[in-house]
Parts: structure tokens; sequence; C-alpha cells
């Protein structure tokens, strides 16, 4: 399994001196080893574990040395780096919720999912999928959208927080093309300019300092290359009532987020099975009916053709996380821009916002 890392190795940087890595991989099983500096002041090393660089700072390396105690307690070298890393170990709970989210919902490759691809990614180039290119997935969650751009040819360097990301390992474990990596868009552990592009799909508006780990993102891109962004809209080109219930829903959000697990997944499903549901269906009747621009309007219209089981994927999304951030169509544009993007465009289309940017050097 480290052979699949050797590509991606070269690309990765420590994230506190941003010195080169070096894979040392233990002799007796080669998807375990670590990460260390060739040379320089900075003697911190990170585990490799089951094929996953783990990339950490901050109280994230007290949760991984507490959850994987058994691998750091086998050999001498994890347990020195278990030493420094035992500190505070406090979990995020908008990385915890999403952990839980994509363990539920792993599942990647279906047409519907392919379906779904098509509309974020409509603003991407035809040749932006040639097979010599390496792209950064920012917040890759399960792994759904690296399965889908690695499938059309790019080598992928998915990266996410949680330990969604040994989801991620899973879902992709049949291709060497895809590198999944456990580290924090605040501290990005690439070299700048290490991939041809990006995209980060639901992920930063779920983050305080989005602006941060967009231009770290940015810096990860070579000059030139672009940036593809998903965040979720304000509502600003909807009426007064839509956005009234929206204000309802976002309350129950508010509450439900913070709930019991049980509670949440429970009350979740509900909420897809008696609300997403009807009114995607609905939506979907007065299009066939020629009434598309009603259709349209209708909330939820975006899952009119979407199955029950997208629906309570994204409707526990929707509501389990505490933290959500929501752009106007000018403040995400805004943001692309002072992050070092040129030549933003936003769809039109759903689902917004998503947008395109370019490095400008």
């Amino acid at each position: 399994m480290i052979g699949s890392l050797e590509w991606a190795i070269p690309l990765l940087r420590c994230p506190v001196c941003r010195g080169a890595l070096t894979l040392c991989a233990d002799a007796a099983d080669d998807a375990q080893g670590h990460l260390a500096h060739d040379d320089g002041p900075c003697q911190e090393s990170y585990p490799v574990i089951d094929g996953i660089p783990r990339l950490l700072v901050g109280p994230a390396r007290g949760v991984l040395v507490r959850d994987r105690a058994d691998w750091f307690s086998a050999v001498a070298t994890r347990r020195e780096i278990a030493e420094r890393w035992s500190g505070r170990a406090a979990h995020d709970p908008v990385v915890r919720a999403f952990d839980a989210e994509w363990s539920r919902f792993d599942d990647v490759g279906s047409s519907e999912l392919r379906s779904i691809f098509a509309l974020y990614f409509d603003l991407v180039p035809a040749h932006s999928f040639a097979s010599d290119l390496t792209v950064l997935d920012a917040g890759c969650g399960g792994g759904r959208w690296a399965a889908e751009v690695a499938a059309r040819g790019p080598r992928v360097i998915a990266v996410d927080l949680g330990r969604s990301v040994e989801v991620a390992r899973r879902n992709t474990a049949a291709t060497d093309r895809v590198a999944c990596v456990q580290a924090d868009l605040r501290a990005l552990p690439l070299a700048d300019g290490a991939t041809d592009w990006a995209y980060s799909l639901g992920v930063l508006h779920h983050i305080d300092a989005a602006a941060d780990a967009l231009r770290n993102i940015v810096r990860a891109v070579r000059p030139r290359g672009a940036v593809l962004l998903y965040l979720y809209y304000a509502l600003d080109h909807r009426g007064p009532m839509y956005r009234a219930a929206f204000r309802i829903v976002d309350a129950l959000r508010r509450v439900l987020s913070r709930s019991p697990r049980s509670l949440l997944v429970g009350a979740s499903s509900l909420v897809a099975l008696l609300v997403y549901w009807p009114l995607a269906r609905a939506s979907a009747a007065l299009a066939k009916a020629g009434l598309g621009s009603v259709a349209d309007a209708m909330p939820l219209s975006f899952y009119r053709h979407r199955s029950l089981e997208i629906m309570r994927n994204d409707s526990l999304d929707r509501f389990g996380t505490s933290v959500e951030h929501r752009y106007t169509r000018a403040a995400m544009e805004e943001l692309m821009r002072s992050s070092g993007l040129s030549e933003v465009r936003l769809s039109d289309g759903p689902p917004h916002w998503h947008g395109y940017g370019v490095r400008e050097r």
C-alpha cells in the first residue's frame, strides 16, 4: 500500500516548518511507517497508518493517539511519536459529525453520484481530466468525488481532517491514483504549486477560518491552475417567504446538531421522508407538466430526480453540523478573488453557489 503513495510523498510538506519529508516504511508491513525530515532543525515526524499519512497539528494529534493507541504502542518509533503527540485530545464536533456521516453514507461510483458530479464539475474544462495531472480534493469526506475524478484520469491527493479519510482510502483502494492524507486545510501540508488544480465542495462553509483555508488551497495549485469551490448560498435570489422558511429550518439545525447522535440520525431521516421527498416529487411533477419555472422555484427542487438515500444523506449533512456559514453570490466571488483567484466564474445553475477561478501567480 505504501507503494501507491510514492508519487505523492514529494508533494507533501511538514505542516509545522514546511520542510520536505521522507517516507520510512515498516519492514514488517509496508502499509505502516512514518514521514521524517532529511535535515533541518525541525525534528517532527508523522505516522503513516494503514497507508494514510497523518500530517496533523494541534489537538487532532492527541485524538489520533487515543483512538489508535494499539498502533502507537506496537513499535518504539511509534511510541516516540505518541509521547510528543499525547497532549490535549479534543474532538472537533464538526469533524466528528462528518466522520459519523461518511461512515454511514459511504457509497461511491453509482450512476446517481455520477449525475451529481456532472452538476458540481460543469465549470471544469475537459482537458483538466488528463491522466498526467494531479488534483487536490480539499475535504474529501468518504472519497466519492476523489473516486470520480481519478476514474476520469488525474491523480488525486484527497485530504480530510477526520477519520472519514479512512473511508475514502477504502473506497479508492483499488486504484493507486488516489493518495489519502489526514490533515487540516488550515495547515495544509502540500508544497506550493504541488497540484494542477483543486476542488473543495461543501467544506469551507463549515470552517470559521474559511479564507485562510482557501488561501492554502490556492497556494497548493500551480500558477494558472484552477480551483473549483462550492459553498452554501445565502438564499440571495430567493423571496421573503422562502427565507422565512429557511430561518425555521436553521433553528431546527441548531438544536438537532447538538442532540444525541441517534436522535439526530432519526430526525434527519424523518425530515428526508416527510419534507425532502414530497417537495422534490412535487417539483418533478410540476416540471413534467411543463411548469418548469414554478418547479425550479420550489424548495428542494434540486432533489426532484434524487433517491431517498441521497435525501437522507443530505438531510443528515444539513442538520448534523453546528457550524454553518452562508455566502451571497457577491461574497463568494470576493472570497475567491481575495484568496488569489482571478477569472472567477460562478455558475447560474445548482448547486448554489459553485464557482471556478484561476490562480493568478
